[in-house]
């Protein structure tokens, strides 16, 4: 196993990512995208460090994590962070893989991470999987932003704190006005779904609702009484389980 610190280039700025790799691997690529706001390449609770081993260890497949503009090691500040920004980085790192040799490449995306990867839209993508997809945003937890109060704060003050995370303007508009239900109905690849049934940030119903449009060989995991990011371990041993099952059938 060798895991390589190295950064891809985006607009003449870096992204920060973990390239790992093993010998013998195949010419197949892994990479995560994380959620957000906030999140880095380490994933959810430590979640892709996690599938970067099993991945190496189960598979013989090597993976890419980076983390997002503004977040982890990654250039720029949290203020950067846009949908169409973020699916321009991912489409970065695709064509990265690509300039390395990968003839195969497999997408993990999660919440947030989930939404640039149908607003990206990456033909190269040959497998995908979904972790609690985050579909129609202005029906998240991020409906908080519209609230009169939020709207005040970002007239006054030109952006948002979420926590001691700003966040944009234009972000705000993205998260109230952009379709990304469109984008599943031209999804031609084979795409996991895994949510939980009592996620509070993403609604269950958005993962449903992915599955029944998405017209690709697909698969719908629901988690009973699991809540965003699906944590505790029985709920993770269920994510990595289907995840590391899907890329086996569908990308070896």
């Amino acid at each position: 196993m060798v895991e390589e610190k190295l950064f891809v280039n985006y607009r003449g700025k870096k992204l920060s990512a973990a390239h790992r790799t093993c010998r013998g691997a195949s010419k197949a690529l892994v990479i995560t995208a994380h959620g957000g706001p906030g999140g880095d390449k380490r994933g959810p609770l430590g979640l892709f460090g996690v599938l970067a081993e099993k991945l190496e260890a189960e598979l013989g497949l090597s993976s890419l994590r980076f983390d997002f503009m503004g977040y982890g090691d990654s250039d720029g500040t949290p203020l950067d962070m846009t949908l169409r920004s973020r699916a321009e980085e991912l489409g970065c790192v695709v064509k990265w893989a690509q300039a390395q040799g990968y003839e195969k490449l497999a997408l993990i995306a999660e919440s947030l991470g989930a939404s640039v990867a149908l607003k990206a839209e990456r033909p190269e993508i040959d497998v995908l999987v979904f972790l609690w997809p985050a579909v129609v945003l202005s029906d998240t937890d991020l409906k908080s932003y519209f609230a009169p109060e939020r709207q005040t704060e970002l007239a006054e003050r030109g952006y948002l704190l979420e926590g001691n995370i700003p966040i944009c303007a234009e972000f705000v508009r993205e998260c109230r006005e952009t379709d990304l239900v469109p984008a599943l109905d031209r999804i031609r690849v084979p795409t996991l779904i895994v949510h939980g049934d009592a996620d509070l940030c993403v609604p269950v119903a958005q993962a449903k609702m992915a599955h029944e449009r998405i017209k690709a060989p697909k698969n719908l995991i629901i988690v009973p009484g699991g809540g965003h990011s699906l944590g505790r371990p029985a709920e993770r041993a269920v994510v990595l389980r289907a995840t590391l099952a899907w890329l086996k059938t569908r990308l070896l």
